[in-house]
């Protein structure tokens, strides 16, 4: 009889993956330990005196600045890529938010596009020479996939996501994959495999999930164009948490094959690929550049629909402000960003009406019930395959959400209710006729680890199929209290009073220090072109720019 080999211990898996991750950061790279003590680290790439001054200058630049730059023949892309590898290790050193290191073979391929330039006189594609970053779980040839799992470890990937194929084909280079949690399924980033990844702005906080990786790398400017996915809050709380810029269209707009996840096949609740980016103009480059290979002729579930770059919206518009979704109420620093940004807004002639969440906790609800349809189970048994334990924050969701194991009878009854409730908020939108809602993108800023157990605020727009859009507001601040910002109204339900005595008026201020604040516009479906027009006339307007011209 065969003797069954034993598989190995998940801490070895996991020592010798970081082990390896480590070994790809060349010596001159490395920032002294002393460095790394600090809560805050986002200076840390300027201050350790690793990077030049036109390295740093070529980092702190936007992605279309640098396109332009390297088509115009100011920059290299061997030089730009350099510099985006060297700035990814000073991060992950910092916040450990690297999977994969692939700088060798990104400096080779730059040394190619480079040599195309001069040969051809004519850039590649529209991301010709740009490092692009990718989320650990979506496919790229010859790395692994591995969502955060032990058991998938060793599984590479033979081909790459339609989205990584297609940024190839325009020119974009590929040198890190970023970190996202055990499962994927957590709005924070931890695993056995890869560990904790950490908030730059305050080490004590997460970075969100589960694009954290990607969040505390672009917050760091170890990219500044990352792809992402989100199917329940994980572009979007990851942006909010560090401070950047995200964007989750709707299903169908971006291409989506070609990930590893549990829940392969789900179809009550579809996932989206998108960008975090630090500014809106570069969500638009990764929105054209994703449709510019007419995707949908590769995947049948993409609309046929370009990306529109001129899109009018009205002068004057009319926003519907969602203080509290009536589930968990926001903390002190987000109330207070809901109140600067209308203030700005009303100041500028626009109207301003408060949005009722009366269907948010009905929504929030019935979308945690499709997320875990079989109990958890596949969880469950991917873990044992893996011999690991959850991460706290797996556990507490495996043992407050994956409960019931639904049968099919009772996963239409939660298909109907979704599209009832679908249904009843297209109305409310149609009565009220808001050219967009402004609203919390969390219940707080960014949290301390393993205390990230809301996602109400995104997940709905998620199974509204809603196109939304984060943007920074403010950092907190001392006078961020309850006192000066109560909230609505007494605890709505358990969650809420938890969430509540996270944040005391002697505490809260320094407990969050440091942390960014941003909210989120949203818009209706398919309306994504809007949606980010709008925010960057909300961001114009909270700048204090001149807006641009809008219809009348």
């Amino acid at each position: 009889m065969r003797r069954k080999i034993k598989p190995p211990a998940w801490q070895h898996v996991a020592a010798a993956r970081r082990s390896l991750i480590e070994s790809k950061i060349p010596p001159e790279w490395r920032v002294p330990e002393e460095l790394l003590k600090r809560k805050n680290l986002v200076d840390l790439p300027r201050t350790c005196g690793i990077m030049t001054e036109e390295e740093l200058s070529i980092t702190e630049s936007s992605a279309v600045e640098i396109v332009s730059a390297i088509q115009a023949n100011k920059i290299s892309a061997v030089d730009t890529t350099r510099a985006f590898c060297k700035r990814a290790a000073i991060a992950h050193q910092a916040t450990n938010c690297l999977a994969e290191i692939h700088f060798e073979e990104a400096l080779l391929r730059a040394g190619e596009l480079d040599e195309y330039m001069r040969v051809h006189g004519k850039p590649k594609g529209m991301l010709h020479g740009l490092p692009v970053s990718v989320k650990e779980h979506i496919k790229m040839k010859n790395t692994t996939a591995t969502a955060g799992l032990i058991a998938w470890a060793s599984e590479v990937s033979d081909e790459d996501a339609l989205i990584v194929r297609t940024f190839r084909e325009q020119g974009a280079i590929f040198y890190v994959k970023t970190t996202n949690p055990q499962t994927l399924m957590a709005i924070e980033t931890d695993s056995n495999l890869f560990g904790r990844t950490l908030n730059p702005h305050n080490t004590n906080l997460t970075c969100g999930g589960s694009t954290g990786g990607e969040g505390a790398l672009l917050a760091m400017r170890g990219s500044v164009l990352g792809i992402g996915t989100d199917i329940g809050g994980s572009i979007r709380v990851p942006s909010a948490f560090n401070g950047v810029y995200g964007f989750k269209p709707s299903i169908g707009r971006m291409p989506h094959s070609g990930l590893s996840g549990l829940s392969d096949g789900m179809q009550n609740i579809i996932g989206v690929i998108g960008p975090l980016a630090l500014s809106l103009e570069d969500i638009e480059l990764f929105c054209v550049a994703a449709l510019k290979n007419d995707p949908w002729k590769y995947e049948p579930a993409l609309l046929d629909i370009p990306w529109k770059r001129e899109v009018d919206i009205p002068k004057k518009l009319k926003v519907g402000i969602m203080w509290s979704d009536g589930v968990v109420q926001p903390h002190p620093p987000i109330t207070r960003a809901l109140k600067q940004v209308v203030a700005e807004l009303q100041n500028q002639g626009h109207t301003i009406i408060d949005w009722n969440p009366q269907l948010h906790h009905s929504i929030y609800d019935v979308t945690n019930e499709a997320y875990f349809l079989d109990g958890g189970a596949e969880y469950h048994q991917t873990l044992k395959d893996g011999n690991e334990p959850p991460v706290p924050i797996v556990k507490w969701l495996l043992d407050e959400k994956g409960k019931h194991h639904y049968t099919i009878e009772e996963s239409w009854r939660v298909n109907r209710d979704l599209e009832k409730l679908r249904t009843m908020y297209a109305l409310q939108w149609n009565n009220h006729d808001v050219d967009a809602i402004i609203c919390p993108a969390n219940p707080s800023v960014a949290s301390v680890h393993d205390e990230s157990r809301y996602w109400g605020y995104t997940s709905v727009w998620n199974a509204l199929d809603y196109p939304a859009v984060i943007f920074p507001v403010s950092r907190v601040e001392r006078t961020d209290i309850w006192k000066n910002f109560p909230p609505l109204a007494a605890p709505f339900c358990p969650m809420d009073a938890w969430s509540r005595d996270l944040y005391t008026d002697s505490e809260g201020p320094l407990r969050y220090e440091g942390a960014p604040i941003s909210l989120q516009i949203v818009g209706r479906r398919f309306q994504g072109e809007s949606v980010l027009r709008i925010t960057k006339h909300v961001v114009d307007i909270l700048s204090h720019k001149a807006p641009e011209t809008s219809q009348d």
